[in-house]
């Protein structure tokens, strides 16, 4: 090789270079962006969690509260018959009520 071909193939070789440190260093720029990306959805994805949990606790607790809520009425309404049937007996009986 002469010496012109030398240089010339150094200065290629210290371009390809440049442009391989301009790459890394671009690449490094998105790897942080992403890093901080993940994290930011991690914190996201616990604090949704968090809610999802919530969520599913009032749902519970609702459930629950629908179920007494049904349990009552019942108990009421067992009552109600309960106080007819014991008025139907007593006008039957002749006996007048009280309240």
């Amino acid at each position: 090789m002469t010496k012109d071909e030398i240089i010339k193939e150094n200065e290629e070789l210290q371009l390809r270079y440049a442009k391989a440190i301009n790459t890394i260093s671009i690449l490094e720029r998105k790897l942080e962006k992403l890093k901080k990306e993940n994290q930011r959805l991690r914190n996201e994805n616990r604090k949704l969690k968090r809610q999802n949990m919530v969520l599913r606790r009032a749902m519970e607790i609702v459930e629950q509260m629908n179920k007494k809520e049904l349990d009552f009425e019942r108990v009421i309404q067992l009552l109600k018959n309960r106080d007819r049937k014991r008025e139907d007996s007593w006008s039957r009986n002749g006996v007048k009520n009280s309240s």
